[in-house]
């Protein structure tokens, strides 16, 4: 009996895989561009949370869309990455895309390099700090593919993959952020 009372407070308090609260997540088409605007609340400490979104080799672990991400061994504040990317699982292709980085305590802003990336624009800014124990997070995307899109059902597929992915990227950063945080309570513990 006290084994099963031990194992059933261990799972209570265990904490949630998942325990992601998205507070807004708005996807629409504007003209040729995408925008996505999420802001949730994530359970896991603020300062892994940034740790992880500056992990920029480590975004493969992240998306499984993401072949790769490298920085640019001659200008570090560019970031390489290579996607396959689906929409709607109909049309998919690989994608290259070069970033340039502005790093900050607290904030990321990549912005893609036209001529070298598959989009004619793209802005991603992301914001976190630290509350009730979590962190709140803000997050928004605007893009436009350089590459052609079906005009009837392409948008909607857009949107909806840019949804998708937009929950399961910060979910996997909110597991990898607790996962790191676990690793320096137990090291500091040893």
């Amino acid at each position: 009996m006290k084994l099963a009372t031990l194992l059933l407070g261990a799972v209570l308090l265990t904490p949630a895989a998942h325990a992601l609260d998205v507070e807004k997540l708005d996807v629409k088409r504007n003209a040729s561009r995408y925008v996505v605007e999420f802001r949730a609340y994530l359970a896991a400490p603020a300062d892994q949370v940034g740790a992880v979104l500056k992990d920029y080799e480590r975004y493969p672990q992240l998306d499984p869309r993401i072949l790769e991400s490298r920085r640019d061994a001659g200008n570090r504040t560019q970031l390489h990455t290579r996607l396959r990317g689906c929409v709607g699982g109909l049309f998919c292709r690989t994608m290259e895309r070069v970033e340039t980085l502005q790093e900050s305590p607290g904030a990321l802003i990549a912005t893609a390099v036209p001529g070298k990336s598959d989009v004619t624009y793209g802005l991603t800014h992301s914001q976190w700090q630290a509350r009730d124990g979590g962190t709140e997070l803000v997050y928004r995307l605007e893009i436009e593919p350089d590459f052609w899109v079906p005009p009837l059902f392409g948008p909607p597929l857009m949107i909806r993959t840019l949804r998708e992915g937009t929950l399961s990227l910060f979910a996997n950063v909110e597991r990898v952020a607790n996962e790191r945080a676990q690793g320096v309570k137990e090291s500091s513990s040893d």
